[in-house]
């Protein structure tokens, strides 16, 4: 099976899968995840010693080499240690903007009226009327782009902002 596949082409790791019946091709499939990606597969006969069907990774689809390298990025195996790095990079700014919100907001928080947060007091309601036109007319897109692309961050969004509207109104209706 290994020479035969080899013979079609397949080089590096490979991982070879015995049919589930006795009539059946074996499967022999690249397991290469380094950059390039080298993910193609062959079905071997084993009764006629011949490659029966082929995949190649070249022949899938956009979206479906896009979603497989995302998934190997998001694993840190497409670039080896470089990735991992970048990774570990990620989670740990990640952690470190967690962090820091929750600091800021304790430094902010409502019934903290003793004295002034060293990072200022949170803006003003209606603070980005304030913004230029240009920084609104490219924001507002590009945050729905990536609420629709990243559908939860989207929901948490359109939650917040539900939220925010209402407690401006209940503010607005008090004071008036």
């Amino acid at each position: 099976m290994l020479a035969l596949a080899r013979g079609a082409g397949l080089s590096g790791p490979v991982e070879i899968t015995p049919p589930a019946a006795v009539s059946s091709a074996w499967s022999v499939t690249q397991v290469d995840n380094a950059w390039p990606v080298r993910k193609d597969a062959v079905a071997v006969d084993p009764t006629a010693g011949a490659i029966t069907a082929r995949n190649d990774f070249a022949a899938w689809p956009l979206l479906a080499q896009l979603s497989s390298l995302g998934i190997q990025a998001h694993m840190g195996l497409l670039l080896g240690p470089i990735n991992q790095i970048l990774l570990a990079a990620l989670a740990l700014g990640l952690l470190c903007v967690t962090v820091w919100g929750y600091r800021m907001w304790w430094q902010r928080r409502p019934t903290r009226h003793d004295r002034r947060a060293i990072l200022g007091t949170p803006p003003a309601r209606r603070a980005w009327q304030q913004l230029p036109a240009w920084g609104i007319a490219l924001g507002v897109p590009v945050v729905f782009a990536v609420g629709w692309a990243l559908p939860l961050f989207g929901l948490s969004l359109l939650a917040f902002l539900a939220v925010d509207l209402l407690l401006g109104r209940r503010k607005r209706a008090a004071a008036g």
